[in-house]
């Protein structure tokens, strides 16, 4: 991704973090059920905890040496 500009960056990692937080919104409210629903719970977690570190990957961007 070192092609993309500055503010295509900002947009995908805000999306990113858009999805991460919907993801974990919905993770939460599976807590309840934890018991009957554990795979939707681990799914929906798993896909924020990818979708946060995917933003953070956009913000930081490839390492230069």
């Amino acid at each position: 991704l070192p092609g993309l500009s500055r503010w295509q960056r900002l947009a995908g990692s805000g999306l990113c973090v858009l999805l991460a937080a919907l993801c974990f919104g919905l993770a939460g409210l599976c807590v309840p059920l934890l018991l009957l629903r554990a795979r939707k719970f681990a799914l929906l977690w798993s896909l924020g905890s990818l979708c946060a570190l995917g933003a953070a990957a956009l913000l930081r961007g490839p390492a230069r040496l």
